[in-house]
């Protein structure tokens, strides 16, 4: 049952409300006092307490939005008590216009057509059976008004109800659209971070190891041999940089909102990951069959994934070697990476959490493409297995076909 409009805390509101009752309630004294004042077929003149009716009829009006229910049924009520004091004829319909027109505005409908129902029966019955009156004069002549002005009252109150409702119907839509809208951009923003901190954790974990791992080898052959670490020294400069112009690269990311990077290839492994490993990495990589390649996003998935497991290799296995294939079979890049262990004891804590994200990092994207990863001892060592959906066809790449060539 919808609630009186009343109720809304907007004082402006309230205000103008009061005002377009107050003109209804005015409106409806001026009708039924002039009724009054004609002086038609009553039994008694119209006296000064005639006049009372009027007024209160119109004074209902004041409450209307809040009682519509007792507005009606006070108004079926004064309107018996009047015809039964005698006092002169004001009609049917002139005086519960209104009760009724707010009945059906601010409740259901079925209210005011019962009430004037009965009051059309109850009338009429008066007037042709009590009363004897001439039906020609009463059916036909009268009836039609009554029935036409009644209904066009409920008729225009339904329609004012049925405006306020698509009204608040639609305030509702947009506040539930905005509250999604909202909600999408929180879930962006949320999945956007993650993305970053993932890159971030892969790229600049991967190239943070391999500084701390050459550091550690140009102090200990600083008294011994001088080249290697010289050599050891080349490196952590030259990922040094890597690792600045990643950050630059992060930086005009976030700053421009779009990534100005070039799509990460698995045929890039060899020089920008392998070759900076203090261990030997055994790689079969087959991104392409005769029919099919495994797209950029899916090997740029595959690329860090790769890198991130040889890291936790160096991290955590004594492994002086270690063994990565990416293979395209049935429509899916195959991932595996392992070691032959054994594992290296755990010396800071921070390392095993760092293996922990990259775990989870490496799951993660995964997942994202509709895939599966997983991790766990093999044997003496550790092994990850990840598997990545999504394949183009070759046909509908000529460009692509003969780099893929090329790399086989």
């Amino acid at each position: 049952m919808p609630a009186p409009v009343g109720a809304e805390p907007d004082p402006s509101a309230r205000v103008q409300r009061w005002l377009v009752d107050a003109v209804l309630g005015v409106a409806v004294f001026g009708a039924v006092a002039g009724t009054i004042s004609a002086d038609v077929a009553g039994d008694r003149d119209a006296e000064p307490l005639a006049y009372l009716w009027a007024f209160g009829l119109g004074a209902l009006m004041l409450v209307r939005r809040r009682f519509p229910l007792g507005v009606l049924g006070l108004t079926f009520v004064a309107f018996w008590a009047y015809y039964m004091v005698g006092y002169p004829t004001i009609g049917l319909s002139v005086p519960t216009a209104a009760a009724l027109y707010s009945a059906a505005e601010f409740r259901r409908a079925v209210w005011a057509v019962s009430a004037a129902v009965l009051l059309l029966g109850g009338s009429y019955f008066y007037r042709l059976v009590i009363a004897g009156q001439d039906p020609t004069r009463v059916v036909g002549y009268e009836l039609s008004g009554h029935v036409a002005l009644m209904t066009a009252a409920i008729a225009l109150g339904v329609s004012m109800r049925l405006r306020r409702e698509l009204r608040e119907n639609t305030r509702r839509l947009l506040e539930a659209a905005e509250a999604h809208e909202r909600s999408q951009a929180a879930a962006a923003i949320a999945t956007e971070r993650a993305d970053i901190a993932r890159e971030l954790h892969d790229s600049l974990g991967h190239r943070t190891t391999v500084i701390s791992l050459h550091a550690d080898v140009a102090r200990e052959a600083l008294d011994r041999d001088r080249r290697a670490a010289e050599d050891a020294l080349d490196v952590v400069k030259s990922t040094s940089g890597e690792m600045m112009d990643e950050m630059r690269r992060t930086v005009q990311m976030l700053r421009r909102q779009k990534d100005p990077r070039s799509p990460l290839s698995l045929d890039a492994l060899q020089g920008q990951v392998f070759d900076l490993l203090p261990l030997e990495v055994h790689a079969r990589i087959q991104t392409h069959d005769d029919e099919r390649l495994a797209p950029d996003h899916v090997q740029a998935a595959a690329y860090r994934i790769v890198q991130e497991a040889l890291t936790n290799v160096v991290r955590h296995s004594a492994a002086d070697y270690a063994e990565v294939a990416v293979t395209l079979t049935d429509g899916r890049l195959q991932v595996t990476v392992r070691d032959p262990g054994p594992a290296r004891p755990p010396r800071e804590r921070s390392a095993q959490q760092a293996a922990g994200l990259g775990l989870h990092g490496m799951r993660e994207r995964a997942e994202a493409l509709g895939g599966s990863l997983t991790a766990g001892p093999e044997g003496d060592g550790f092994a990850v297995h990840a598997t990545l959906p999504g394949v183009i066809s070759l046909s509908q790449t000529p460009a692509t076909r003969p780099a893929a060539e090329e790399g086989r």
